[in-house]
């Protein structure tokens, strides 16, 4: 899962000098702020040291890069039962787009102390400690967990077998392995369904059940196929399916085995077809071939690029059928030199967003 920001730099001087320089503007807030929806500004300095009780956001914030991932199983009841607790998952990769290239650059370190490290641990606490002073209580971890149940038996996890892409099925391997000398009997209750790239499930388009013996120390396979009449209906923009495994094992606690997969879309190219000056005409081809064993239609092409094009350029493509490959030209208008970028977002009734970019080198 992954969040985006902004981030801007000012000066602080409601913190003070040493909070000034980088602060994070959230553009798409979820949730009020101060009665109204925005995020920010929330110092950098000040998430890194816990500093969770200052303005603005700053709990919000701190718990996006250093919450613990909690899995929790809904009993037949309607009751929840804690089942895991992951504590590294969650602000592992923190990045920014590196100056004057399309390269990640890792900014973990502004935000967070090494995970794990006491000197995390202790930020942590502080944090805690702020938001709940009068609270006594330590972090969730799997530590803490493992004093409260007995460690599984077994362990499992999915594994991709074949090309994961839009129109094809989804094939995947469900590894299973017992951890013990003694023969097992694994009750396994799958399911899967399409998520948004917050992990909202939207619906789902899959499930089954089985049962294996596991001899000691044995791994077994056991195949999992999503059909594509099975899961284009319910697809996002965002192309995941999260598939889990509920692994049981009577009288153990569940191993619950999680694998979200995203499924590519199509190749949108771009082309450009001459020498691209300052204020000339210069032609551009898009390429696009429908991979699927039906027609698309309600295609649309909207191209945009600064220094390109003045605003946005729509473009109605004809309906395209099964395997067939359509070939789209137009016309851009340089306006200043150097190297521009060209975007393109394709949309049709199957394919929602399939998005290309072109680096275009403008000469004067």
């Amino acid at each position: 899962n992954f969040h985006v920001w902004n981030e801007a730099w000012f000066v602080r001087p409601d913190l003070g000098p040493s909070y000034s320089g980088w602060q994070v503007l959230d553009a798409t807030p979820q949730e009020r702020s101060q009665g109204v929806f925005q995020c920010g500004p929330a110092s950098v300095i000040a998430i890194r040291e816990g500093n969770v009780n200052w303005d603005f956001d700053m709990p919000f914030i701190f718990a996006e890069v250093n919450a613990d991932r909690i899995t929790w199983i809904y009993e037949s009841n309607g009751a929840l039962k804690k089942n895991s607790s992951d504590t590294h998952s969650v602000g592992k990769y923190i990045s920014t787009k590196a100056v004057g290239s399309n390269s990640r650059m890792d900014v973990t370190e502004k935000y967070k102390y090494p995970e794990g490290s006491s000197q995390e641990r202790q930020v942590f606490e502080k944090a805690l400690g702020k938001l709940k002073p009068r609270a006594s209580f330590s972090a969730t971890s799997a530590s803490s967990l493992a004093r409260e149940e007995r460690e599984p038996s077994i362990s499992g996890k999915f594994k991709i077998a074949g090309v994961l892409a839009v129109g094809k099925e989804v094939n995947l391997i469900l590894m299973l392995k017992n951890l013990t000398s003694d023969t097992k009997t694994v009750t396994v209750n799958m399911t899967a369904w399409t998520i948004v790239y917050n992990g909202t499930l939207v619906h789902e388009v899959w499930k089954d059940s089985v049962t294996k013996s596991l001899n000691p120390e044995e791994e077994i396979e056991h195949p999992v196929k999503i059909t594509y009449a099975q899961y284009e209906k319910y697809l996002k923009a965002d192309n995941m399916i999260r598939t889990t495994a509920v692994c049981q094992v009577t009288d153990e606690p569940e191993v619950v085995v999680e694998r979200d997969v995203i499924l590519d879309n199509p190749t949108l190219t771009l082309e450009v077809l001459d020498e691209a000056r300052v204020q000339k005409p210069v032609n551009v081809q898009m390429l696009f071939s429908n991979p699927l064993d039906e027609p698309v239609k309600d295609c649309v092409l909207m191209v945009e690029g600064s220094g390109l094009l003045l605003g946005s350029l729509k473009i109605d493509v004809p309906a395209l059928r099964p395997k067939e490959r359509s070939r789209v030209r137009f016309e851009i208008l340089p306006t200043r030199s150097g190297t521009k970028q060209l975007l393109a977002n394709f949309s049709c009734n199957k394919f929602p967003a399939i998005k290309a970019m072109l680096s275009v080198d403008v000469a004067e």
